[in-house]
């Protein structure tokens, strides 16, 4: 994260750029003023070099950085893998956090709730659930980490020509079957559409609907009070994506103190992505939070990705700006708050930094003080600027 150069940075070595031309045509003026009023050459030099000594912009250059590398730690502190500098300048001003459902907002495992099978079936509900697992053994979704757990080891049985379809499903061939699980629309698009308030996956068995199971969605116990503290950390919009159907979104929204017109339900990855970019600019910029494979891309897609990486996809923290390293939401409140506070930091160690070398500069241009002294001055103009920027691990 060092490799990288925050905006704030940059700004200051914008302000550097333009600080030391002027600085030099400050000590110019210096020497041709003292001889002009008739100073010495050995004294007019002395004022000369004394001006150069004390307007080093090396506190300009340090102020960022410092804040920002001593923000890092404190975020490695509580959890959080920062990847790059910029991540903690964009995080400070978000104004929009939009959050995955399913393991985010809730606990990264699911439990079957019930096996449901049509009238007149010809198999039995173990029958359905170990055709099921069989084919999801190989996925990372919770949804089907879940099922498999929930199985018996001995109804999982082996899976020929493995198929996925992103956001959709999985087909595979089990004892010479062809199974297919996931949505309804993958799964048997003739089928009547059936309305349940839970997550659920379909089954069919060689194109024919032969049921579905349905889990309970566990709450994250501090998702509410994470939702709650975002708003009050001045986050004008949370939004909630999810693949899973409006009822099932709704659901979980109102429990986690998400309001109805932020949720946005039964899409794609796709689809997820365009919601992000579709944010209005006043709410701008945007940080995705996520935790699966299909969370990759969105977390790309948004001005800050933050993959929950504790027990979520590989693919999902290789692509997220931030990782929180520990199984626990509330820590995309630290990450805010640390942002925050850094930047804060940081623009009043700039500030400060400047004031104090232009008053050291108009003494230095009077010639009360000797170089020495304005060396050891701006010695300790660096030193304050340090002890500022280790104001960042404060928060």
């Amino acid at each position: 994260s060092v490799n990288t150069k925050a905006p704030i940075a940059r700004i200051a070595d914008k302000v550097s750029g333009i600080f030391i031309p002027t600085i030099m045509v400050l000590s110019i003026v210096t020497l041709i003023g003292y001889l002009l009023l008739g100073y010495s050459v050995s004294e007019a030099m002395i004022s000369f070099v004394t001006v150069l000594v004390v307007a080093c912009p090396c506190a300009l250059g340090l102020a960022t950085p410092l804040a920002i590398v001593v923000a890092n730690g404190l975020c490695a502190k509580h959890g959080i893998l920062v990847k790059n500098s910029t991540v903690l300048e964009v995080a400070s001003t978000v104004n929009t956090v939009v959050f995955d459902k399913t393991g985010t907002l809730t606990e990264n495992q699911l439990v079957i709730d019930q096996v449901v099978l049509p009238e007149n079936s010809s198999i039995s509900k173990e029958e359905l659930q170990s055709l099921a697992a069989s084919v999801e053994q190989q996925s990372s979704h919770v949804i089907a980490t879940s099922l498999v757990k929930s199985t018996d080891k001995n109804l999982i049985k082996p899976v020929t020509n493995l198929k996925e379809a992103t956001a959709k499903g999985v087909s595979g061939e089990v004892d010479g079957k062809l199974v297919k699980v996931g949505k309804l629309s993958y799964v048997d698009p003739d089928q009547e559409k059936i309305t349940i308030n839970s997550t659920a996956v379909f089954v069919s068995i060689d194109n024919k609907f032969a049921g579905y199971i349905t889990f309970q969605d566990q709450m994250r116990e501090n998702t509410p009070e994470t939702i709650s503290r975002l708003r009050r950390q001045g986050i004008k919009q949370i939004m909630m994506l999810t693949g899973d159907r409006r009822a099932v979104a709704d659901k979980v929204a109102k429990e986690a103190g998400i309001k109805e017109s932020e949720v946005h339900a039964d899409l794609l990855p796709a689809q997820k992505i365009q919601a992000i970019r579709d944010v209005k600019p006043d709410l701008r910029p945007v940080a995705m939070v996520g935790d699966g494979v299909n969370d990759a891309p969105s977390l790309m897609a948004a001005d800050v990705g933050i993959a929950m990486g504790a027990k979520g996809a590989t693919a999902a923290s290789e692509s997220a700006d931030a990782v929180i390293m520990v199984n626990d939401i509330s820590k995309v409140n630290d990450a805010v708050a640390i942002s925050k506070h850094t930047m804060k930091v940081a623009h009043v160690d700039i500030i400060t930094a400047i004031c104090i070398v232009i008053l050291i500069e108009l003494i230095a241009f009077t010639g009360i003080i000797p170089a020495f002294w304005g060396a050891i001055l701006q010695e300790v103009v660096d030193l304050i600027t340090i002890l500022l920027a280790l104001l960042a691990k404060t928060k």
